[in-house]
């Protein structure tokens, strides 16, 4: 288990990994209700994001937020997790009043947690170097 975060709220999150299946099936369900946005914007420039961009971001955080299929699985991977010292009991942690203002800061974080494990070998400066890598075949000298 990773250090408690402190939400807003005062509340305590301690996000733990869910299962492989479980976060694979999250990056699934996740790229596809992002496929229903139609991105139409530069990905590697984020320093000036227009209306339009905007826009864009806003439609893909509504097809998130909205998606029942996203909630079934983050259910899932949510169980692992302590909200104030409990395990997180879907949705029943989140029944009370003063506990529903954390719950998309909970979701935010449990997809974090859970997504970046697979992209963090990723790095799109290195897959698209035009330099040979030194362990290329055809690098070598004969």
């Amino acid at each position: 288990m990773k250090d408690p975060i402190l939400l807003k709220s005062g509340a305590s999150l301690t996000v733990s990994l869910a299962s492989f299946a479980d976060g694979t099936r999250l990056l699934r369900v996740v790229a596809r209700e992002l496929a229903a946005v139609n991105f139409d914007m530069d990905l590697v420039n984020f320093e000036e994001l227009s209306g339009k961009d905007v826009n864009v971001l806003k439609s893909a955080i509504c097809q998130l937020v909205q998606s029942e299929a996203i909630e079934g699985v983050l259910k899932d991977c949510m169980k692992k997790c302590l909200y104030n010292g409990t395990r997180i009991v879907f949705p029943d942690t989140f029944e009370a009043e003063d506990a529903r203002q954390d719950y998309l800061p909970v979701v935010w974080e449990v997809m974090k947690a859970n997504l970046r494990p697979f992209f963090a070998g990723l790095s799109l400066s290195s897959s698209t170097s035009k330099e040979p890598s030194t362990s290329d075949p055809k690098s070598e000298s004969p």
